[in-house]
C-alpha cells in the first residue's frame, strides 16, 4: 500500500512542475452495448446484458511532456460486481529528454512478439472475468515508473520498477474452504534491452517479482476438514523473443526460463522450474488476409500422480484444476485466419488454441461490420471443449456468444 502511495505521490507532484495552463488533445474511445449468453466466472450464470466505454486522453503538456490516461467504465460486469462501476487503467506522466523517456504512474506494460501467447509478459496482470472481445482489453495497469534509454535509433533498454497486482480470475473456480494468501508488498523490477527497425527484431528480457497467479496447496493439519491454501510464488525469469519479417512471411518466436518459490513454510512444491517456448509464422495474402500458426510448449517441475496416495488423489486432481497443470511436459499449437471484405467494412476471424497432450481446445470466431466510421456491429462465440481434467475442458463453464454495438469517437 506505501508503494502505491509513493507513485501516486510522484505524478501527482509532477503534474504541477511546470505544466503549462492549456493543454492538447481530445479524449477518444469506444462505448459498446451488448448481450453475452454467459460470463467469465465459471458459475453457470446466463445472459447477461452489459455496456461498456473504453476511454483514452493523451494530451500535450509542452515540448517532451504528455499525459497517459485510460479508464474503463461499465455495468453488469463479473470482474467488478454488478452496477456501475469504473476502473482506471492507466495514468502516468511521461517525459522525453533526448535518449531518455520516463513514465510514472499507472501503465500497461505488455512485453513479447509472438501472437497472444507471450512467455516473456511478466508486469502487467490480466482480469479474466471481463466480458471483451479482445484479450488485450484485459490487461490492468500497474504503478510503476519505466526509465527507456535508446542507444541509438534501433536499440534501446528499459529498467521498470513496479507495484506487484495479481491476475482477477473466476471465482467460481475456486473452493469454498480456501485461505488466501495476501498479495506481496516487495517492488517487483525486470530489464529488457530491445531492437527494432532491423533485419531481425529482438529483445532479451530479465524479471524479478511475483507470479500473478497463486498458487495452491492442500492443508491436512486437520484431517476432518482439509484447507486450501494459496500463495505467490516469487519467480525470476530471463526471457527472449524475436521477429523476422520476408516480404509477405513474418516468423516470431518467444522463450522464457523460470525459477519459481513459495513464501509458505511448509510448502509441498518449495522450488520449482517452468521452461516455455512459442514459435510460429504467419502469412499476410492480398493485402486484407492473414494466417497465423504457432508451436507452443511448457517443461515444468510436476508431481507425477500415480505418486500420490490413493486417498489424497482427489485432492491432488483439484489442484491440478487450480493451478492450471496437468503434465511436466504439454505441447500445443494456436491457428488464426483472419481477412477484411467490403473495403475493410467487414472483418472476420477465426482463432483457435489445441491442448495437444491433453486433448482439448477453444475455438474463437469473431466478425464485426462498421455501418459507417463511428458505427459498428460485433459477433463472436467462445467454445470451450475437453475432459474436465484439461486446460481449455474445465472452462467449459465460460462457453459464450456475444453481440455488441459500438460507437467509436
Amino acid at each position: 500500500m506505501r508503494i502505491r502511495y509513493f507513485f501516486n505521490a510522484i505524478c501527482i507532484a509532477a503534474l504541477f512542475q511546470g505544466v503549462p495552463v492549456m493543454v492538447q488533445g481530445m479524449p477518444f474511445g469506444e462505448c459498446r452495448t451488448g448481450y453475452w449468453s454467459s460470463n467469465r466466472n465459471l458459475d453457470d450464470k446466463e445472459a447477461i446484458s452489459k455496456a461498456t466505454c473504453f476511454v483514452n486522453w493523451h494530451p500535450s503538456l509542452g515540448e517532451g511532456m504528455r499525459l497517459g490516461m485510460n479508464a474503463r467504465l461499465g455495468t453488469r460486469d463479473a470482474g467488478d460486481g454488478e452496477g456501475a462501476h469504473g476502473r482506471l487503467r492507466e495514468g502516468f506522466l511521461e517525459i522525453e529528454s533526448g535518449a531518455l523517456t520516463w513514465r510514472i504512474g499507472r501503465q500497461i506494460i505488455a512485453w513479447g512478439r509472438s501472437d497472444r501467447i507471450n512467455p516473456t509478459d511478466s508486469l502487467s496482470p490480466r482480469d479474466l472475468t471481463l466480458l471483451v472481445p479482445d484479450d488485450d482489453e484485459q490487461r490492468i495497469g500497474i504503478n510503476a515508473g519505466l526509465v527507456r534509454y535508446n542507444i541509438d535509433n534501433s536499440l534501446s533498454v528499459t529498467a521498470v520498477v513496479a507495484q506487484f497486482e495479481a491476475n482477477r480470475i473466476p471465482q467460481g473456480s475456486l473452493p469454498q474452504n480456501l485461505i488466501r494468501s495476501t498479495e506481496p508488498s516487495r517492488p517487483e523490477w525486470a530489464l529488457k534491452l530491445d531492437r527494432s527497425g532491423g533485419g531481425v527484431d529482438w529483445s532479451i528480457s530479465y524479471f524479478d517479482g511475483f507470479d500473478g497467479f497463486a498458487r495452491y496447496r492442500v492443508d491436512f493439519a486437520s484431517p476432518t476438514t482439509p484447507v486450501f491454501r494459496s500463495a505467490y510464488e516469487r519467480v525470476q525469469t530471463l526471457g527472449a523473443d524475436f521477429a523476422w519479417a520476408q516480404g509477405a512471411w513474418t516468423m516470431r518466436g518467444e522463450f522464457s526460463y523460470s525459477h519459481l518459490e513459495q513464501s509458505c513454510v511448509p510448502c509441498e512444491l518449495n522450488r520449482r522450474k517452468v521452461a516455455r517456448a512459442v514459435l510460429g509464422v504467419d502469412r499476410d495474402f492480398w493485402d486484407t488476409a492473414n494466417i497465423n500458426f504457432q508451436l507452443f510448449s511448457v517443461v515444468r517441475s510436476y508431481q507425477d500422480l500415480e505418486s500420490v496416495p490413493a486417498a489424497r488423489k482427489p485432492f491432488a486432481l483439484a489442484l491440478d484444476r487450480l493451478d492450471s497443470e496437468f503434465a511436466a511436459r504439454e505441447w500445443g499449437m494456436t491457428f488464426r485466419v483472419s481477412n477484411r471484405f467490403l473495403n475493410d467494412r467487414l472483418k472476420l476471424e477465426l482463432a483457435a488454441i489445441a491442448d495437444m497432450t491433453n486433448q482439448s481446445l477453444v475455438l474463437r470466431p469473431r466478425a464485426s461490420y462498421a455501418f459507417n466510421d463511428s458505427l459498428k456491429l460485433g459477433v463472436g462465440i467462445d467454445y470451450f471443449r475437453g475432459d474436465n481434467q484439461t486446460f481449455f475442458g474445465a472452462r467449459k463453464r465460460n462457453d459464450t456468444a456475444f453481440v455488441e454495438l459500438s460507437l467509436i469517437y
